[in-house]
């Protein structure tokens, strides 16, 4: 018996190496590879500044300091922060604005799809070369292009095809304050601050102090939104800044407080629009502008600079299965019209396959399709009883003379620009459509411009509204926005939310 005990001590003993050895490897690997576990986040004395060293992909650090941080309590891993890298991203504008002058030159900026910078500097370059002149045109954040215009060759409301918003004539200031760059911005744009009078800006306090109510709309804006970010940096200041420039204007214009009520209580938008942009150019300088907006198509909404959507940037998405992604185009150019057609029409739709811009109008307005292409829609679109395909070239397609009192056409077929301004002049000369909204496709880098200009002519001359755009979704081409001019139908106004929404928030 005694024998056996010692056998099972000598055991034991036996086994006390491997333990020592596993237990050993255990701190080792939990405190660091031996120092002592004493860097809890911080950075270990042979990591280069590197913060945490990895061991078969793992973080050393793992449930202790910087990797704890990366999960939530509930083991959910947390989204990155901004101010985590804030240092390591310049999100300032360079170079950034001189600071403007009472009576002095003020800069205007327009934004585009990101990429397209160049292009809209072109566009704007050639206008004022045909105009007699040149300007100064930048890009200092991409999506947004700042003009420098001494001797006023632009309109005022300069619109440009390739430009999502427009900046008329920004006033920029300087403070270190929210309230204080809201203070500043008043007084340089309505001359509030009793010295220095502006005269422009003397004679626009004037006119919006006999707005109607509820006649002014602040966007607050920041450059990252330029790019569509979501939560872009510096938001959260200039959203404030906003609400301070609100609250100081209710004091002393009418268009900055609420619109009266109407008969049973609602609340009604007067058909004058005034806007007032602030842009946060770094922390503590700000470019913004006033200006009366002015109508620029069929529907109720359709101004310019655009009142509705800041920075001219409508969120468009379908959540569900579409046929192609091609059709937040034709989302874009509908909300930039302000007008759909009603449950009552007929939409033809050119081009149609494989039935992107077809499915979008089955959804948005459940009315009837017509769709011409070689090849078929979608099998879902081919079932609807709504959707009439038919096989064919869609340039010689003829629409029936019976469906010609209310009848849309869309289109965004695949084809060289002048094929684009042959379809428009045919379906605009005959006149078979009130409404029409067409994509003109260019070949290579750059836009061809003067097809463009020949296209909208003949549109115009045919007695239709014609407007081009670039929108955030449209890649080498342009949008036609065509419209009947004082026609007799009636409007058919698109609600808020019914085809796309801000995708930013206006005060």
């Amino acid at each position: 018996q005694q024998r056996n005990v010692a056998g099972k001590s000598n055991a034991k003993n036996a086994m006390n190496p491997i333990l020592l050895v596993r237990v050993t490897y255990l701190l080792a690997t939990t405190t660091g590879g031996g120092h002592g576990g004493r860097w809890r986040g911080a950075t270990s004395p042979n990591s280069a500044g590197r913060g945490n060293r990895k061991i078969r992909g793992a973080s050393v650090a793992a449930g202790r300091g910087v990797g704890r941080n990366r999960y939530t309590r509930q083991g959910i891993k947390k989204r990155p922060s901004n101010a985590s890298n804030g240092e390591s991203k310049q999100e300032e504008l360079h170079p950034l604005p001189p600071l403007t002058e009472p009576n002095g030159s003020r800069p205007s900026y327009f934004t585009c799809r990101h990429n397209y910078e160049n292009t809209l500097i072109d566009e704007i370059q050639r206008y004022a070369r045909i105009s007699g002149g040149e300007v100064m045109a930048s890009s200092p954040y991409p999506g947004l292009v700042r003009v420098e215009d001494d001797k006023d060759l632009l309109p005022t409301l300069y619109d440009p095809v390739y430009a999502l918003q427009s900046m008329p004539h920004c006033a920029v200031v300087e403070a270190e304050s929210i309230k204080g760059i809201a203070r500043e911005v008043i007084a340089a744009l309505l001359s509030d601050d009793g010295a220095n009078i502006d005269e422009k800006s003397e004679a626009q306090s004037q006119r919006l102090r006999m707005a109607k109510r509820g006649s002014l709309i602040i966007h607050p804006l920041v450059p990252g939104m330029c790019k569509g970010q979501t939560s872009p940096f510096w938001l959260h200041r200039s959203e404030k800044i906003g609400e301070e420039l609100s609250k100081m204007l209710k004091k002393s214009y009418p268009a900055a407080r609420k619109a009266a009520p109407d008969s049973d209580g609602n609340g009604t938008q007067p058909n004058e629009r005034w806007m007032l942009q602030m842009m946060l150019q770094s922390p503590s300088i700000a470019a913004a502008s006033l200006v009366q907006c002015q109508h620029v198509g069929q529907g109720r909404d359709a101004t310019w600079p655009n009142s509705l959507h800041p920075l001219g940037m409508a969120r468009v998405d379908i959540e569900e299965r579409m046929p192609s992604s091609a059709y937040r185009k034709l989302m874009e150019g509908l909300e930039c019209m302000g007008v759909g057609p009603s449950r009552e029409a007929t939409v033809v739709d050119l081009g149609a396959s494989p039935g992107g811009w077809t499915a979008a109008v089955r959804r948005c307005f459940g009315c009837r399709v017509i769709a011409v292409d070689r090849s078929e829609v979608d099998p879902a679109l081919m079932r609807d009883g709504m959707v009439d395909f038919v096989q064919g070239d869609a340039f010689s397609f003829e629409p029936p003379r019976e469906l010609r009192d209310d009848l849309w056409m869309i289109s965004d077929v695949i084809a060289y620009p002048e094929r684009a301004t042959e379809l428009l002049s045919r379906w605009c000369g005959e006149k078979w459509a009130s409404n029409m909204i067409v994509t003109m496709k260019f070949q290579g880098d750059e836009p061809d411009l003067d097809e463009l200009d020949r296209a909208a002519s003949i549109v115009k001359e045919c007695g239709y509204h014609c407007r081009v755009k670039h929108f955030f979704n449209n890649k080498n081409e342009v949008t036609f926005m065509v419209s009947e001019k004082n026609g007799e139908r009636e409007r058919n106004d698109l609600e808020k939310g019914a085809v796309g929404n801000p995708m930013f928030s206006a005060l």
